[in-house]
């Protein structure tokens, strides 16, 4: 029986044939499309951790203990830009991580924005706001208008004892010669000043107020707001203020 002999020209060229036909193969299952790009590019984990903390940032308008959100959104998404910049073949998302960036620090500056003004100047829940006109007693009888009445501690026609609802009001601290570390001043809705000093105001447009608790401020000439439980003293002494304001928020 014989063989094959591997010098006959007919044997390579046929061994020729089937190994081009072999490249051919890998050749249309490997080949590149016109315009396709096979650069990958992987997606950096910081850039969608700082996207996601960015859109967790909101909850800082609810308490500013969720400030960590914002800071860390800013921290990743600081890292991922970086990364992404030191070798932009390799790495993606360089779009969500400013993204990260810019929400974070929209929604933190927003939210401190937001608490600061509702720590200066909203009125404290449960608090009822009053004006200087609402305690003007009447000129001819000195009777304390009725709501103010109705906001103090009191007992109504029935004999049930209301312990008072806390109002809020804004004024000015009477001059005085402490400046600082007060626990007790004077309040009225403006400083009046003649020839001589300070013009002593209507009785009925002071309120005498004392801080609870460790609660200590120093001197303003600024307008402050004052909040707590206001108390009636329907039958004052002659020249003094017949409120008198427990005070437990000051602004």
């Amino acid at each position: 029986m014989s063989g094959h002999n591997v010098d006959d020209p007919n044997t390579k060229r046929r061994r020729i044939e089937f190994d081009d036909a072999l490249k051919g193969y890998y050749q249309d299952h490997d080949a590149v499309l016109p315009g396709e790009n096979t650069d990958y590019k992987s997606l950096t984990a910081e850039s969608v951790g700082s996207l996601i903390l960015g859109c967790l940032s909101a909850l800082t308008f609810i308490s500013m203990l969720f400030v960590i959100f914002p800071i860390l959104g800013i921290i990743l998404g600081v890292t991922a830009i970086r990364k992404i910049l030191r070798a932009t073949e390799e790495h993606a998302g360089l779009g969500m991580a400013s993204a990260g960036v810019g929400l974070s620090a929209l929604l933190a500056v927003a939210a401190m924005t937001y608490h600061a003004y509702w720590t200066q100047y909203a009125v404290p829940l449960g608090y009822e706001v009053i004006q200087w006109s609402d305690l003007i007693a009447d000129p001819r009888t000195g009777r304390i208008p009725e709501r103010i009445l109705k906001l103090s501690p009191h007992r109504d026609e029935q004999g049930n004892v209301h312990e008072g609802t806390p109002v809020f009001i804004q004024g000015y601290m009477d001059p005085t010669r402490r400046q600082t570390e007060i626990r007790s001043f004077m309040l009225v809705p403006e400083i009046k000043r003649g020839g001589f000093g300070s013009v002593t105001p209507n009785p009925s447009q002071m309120v005498d107020v004392t801080l609870l608790g460790d609660l200590r401020v120093t001197y303003r000439t600024n307008p402050v707001r004052v909040g707590g439980i206001l108390t009636v003293n329907p039958e004052p002494a002659l020249g003094t203020t017949p409120y008198s304001l427990r005070a437990d928020v000051f602004r």
